[in-house]
């Protein structure tokens, strides 16, 4: 019993030390260090790559430097670990960090259907791309009720209340 208390306080000696540096990596950030705020984010997923804000933010971070491959699989994987229980944060209230998971990566694969490759390729391709997208902004709005971005986003590529997407 004695070493599971000691693993157990490694543990969260180590998660906060974590939270420190998503803290600084959040504050880098905004201040446009982005370099050293995606250093931060892929340090923190190195000694513990389960956790899925730093995941988020790095995938927000990838997005909005248009890394789209990069920023939608740290997406889903966060996502993932979400719907595997493995929220971080206590900060929000259930089902908001899902939601702007879900956002999110729905965001991303918007973003995506912008790409010429993408408009001009494949018809199922870009298809699937705008199934999914409307699938997780009816998502991120279903778990966010308050999300009126994603519920505009949801309604503007097809998934109003009446389809099926909006149901899922």
């Amino acid at each position: 019993m004695p070493d599971e208390l000691t693993s157990s306080l490694d543990d969260a000696a180590k998660l906060e030390a974590l939270g420190e540096r998503f803290t600084l990596a959040l504050t880098l950030m905004d201040r446009g260090d982005i370099d050293r705020a995606e250093e931060l984010f892929l340090e923190i997923l190195r000694a513990e790559p389960r956790l899925p804000e730093p995941r988020m933010e790095l995938a927000r971070l990838f997005l909005d430097t248009d890394r789209l491959e990069d920023a939608e699989g740290h997406a889903r994987l966060a996502l993932e670990h979400l719907k595997a229980g493995g929220r971080w944060t206590d900060m929000l209230p259930d089902g908001v960090v899902e939601s702007i998971a879900h956002a999110l990566l729905a965001e991303i694969l918007r973003r995506r259907l912008e790409d010429d490759d993408v408009i001009f390729g494949e018809p199922a391709v870009f298809k699937a791309l705008l199934t999914e997208s409307r699938e997780h902004f009816a998502a991120a709005h279903r778990l966010d009720p308050t999300d009126e971005t994603s519920n505009y986003y949801a309604n503007y590529l097809g998934a109003g209340s009446g389809s099926p997407a909006g149901d899922s």
